[in-house]
């Protein structure tokens, strides 16, 4: 394959992933996209308009520059690129200078030590993976099971994550009842809450149930000393954007379980990313991570990455790239943070800022923060 990723690059940890395909072939760059619904005609629909989005465009181009093709000619280059699957995919991640990374297996409750350390085969480089709390919320909910049922399996799994080999935990209660969390939500408000089920999906029921839980959860996480994710910030078409914002969270984070666990408000909470950095800043148990803009809004990469850094404290702050389903999407999100961290790194020299202190926070964001958080 020609091409690489072009001047020096950072290494980087990836502080956020999900799984991607177990096999190679011809790649449709519309296909990563924010839009879920997998009606008849959605690949039709999104391949008339993901050509217009700017991250498909400059995802193509780089592409066809590292498969050595035409834009037009990405789905065969790849497919051949791709026939020896696990060399294509730990390539992708050299060039990229990714050297580890932590892993979401999202809905898979079944994802343990050797999942991870199946996918780290085939990536190349160190694996952490961490829990997601809401598949195991949802399927309790939908069992029937009451209030203190629920906590008690959501513990008993918490408390056995670290032996099934996980270094973390994660919520997505962003795209569940949204941030607005109540930190007073009691058994009997969970009970009634459970107790007033509608027609609608159980990821939109049983929102004190899963307040409490929440709350509970950010105590387990701090005795276990293992930290904390929260989804804030966009994400697909899932998402009620107006629920994610990151200062919904703030009598959260003012409750004893919110002040003492290690929580981390991943993907820049984008729009929201000066309000991220606020928070980082106030709340010493506090970090920023950074990923899935980068993907999506690729021309503002570091005025974003700027905006965070010039007010949240660098050793607070993880940089990652959200890469799913594709490993493509891992090489352009890390091209995409590395170029911005260098654009930011280049402005504050100029500023004044020494060549030794830009130097830490070069290695703390990209490497040092993740891998002392997640024991690499």
């Amino acid at each position: 394959m020609a091409g690489s990723l072009g001047p020096r690059r950072a290494i980087l940890i990836d502080s956020h992933g999900h799984p991607i395909s177990d096999q190679g072939g011809p790649l449709d760059l519309a296909q990563i996209n924010v839009e879920l619904p997998a009606d008849e005609g959605a690949r039709q629909r999104r391949s008339q308009i993901s050509p217009s989005r700017l991250s498909h465009e400059l995802m193509g181009v780089r592409l066809a520059q590292h498969l050595g093709c035409e834009v037009e000619e990405i789905p065969q280059a790849r497919a051949a690129a791709s026939s020896d699957w696990p060399g294509y995919v730990s390539a992708l991640f050299r060039a990229a200078h990714i050297d580890g990374m932590v892993l979401d297996p999202g809905w898979d409750l079944d994802a343990t030590s050797a999942a991870a350390d199946q996918f780290a085969s085939l990536v190349g480089c160190p694996v952490r993976p961490i829990l997601r709390l809401e598949p195991l919320i949802d399927r309790l909910i939908d069992a029937g099971l009451g209030p203190a049922e629920i906590l008690r399996e959501v513990e008993q799994s918490m408390r056995d994550a670290p032996k099934s080999g996980y270094f973390g935990f994660k919520t997505i209660i962003a795209y569940r009842t949204g941030l607005a969390v109540d930190p007073e939500a009691t058994l009997d408000q969970a009970a009634a809450s459970l107790q007033n089920r509608t027609d609608g999906p159980v990821r939109r029921q049983g929102k004190a149930l899963r307040d409490l839980v929440l709350r509970r959860a950010l105590g387990w996480a701090a005795e276990l000393g293992l930290p904390f994710q929260i989804h804030t910030g966009f994400g697909d078409s899932d998402i009620r954007l107006a629920e994610a914002n990151p200062t919904l969270l703030e009598e959260l984070l003012r409750s004893p379980e919110g002040r003492a666990a290690t929580i981390l408000l991943i993907h820049g909470s984008y729009p929201w990313h000066e309000e991220l950095a606020y928070l980082t800043l106030a709340k010493p148990n506090v970090y920023a991570e950074l990923s899935m803009f980068n993907l999506f809004a690729a021309a503002t990469v570091a005025s974003r990455i700027e905006r965070v850094l010039e007010l949240a404290p660098t050793a607070k702050v993880l940089c990652g790239t959200d890469g799913h389903g594709t490993p493509e999407s891992f090489w352009f999100g890390a091209l995409l943070i590395q170029e911005g961290w260098a654009v930011v790194r280049r402005r504050w020299a100029a500023q004044g800022a020494r060549q030794e202190w830009l130097e830490t926070v070069e290695r703390d964001i990209m490497a040092r923060n993740t891998s002392r958080l997640y024991r690499f």
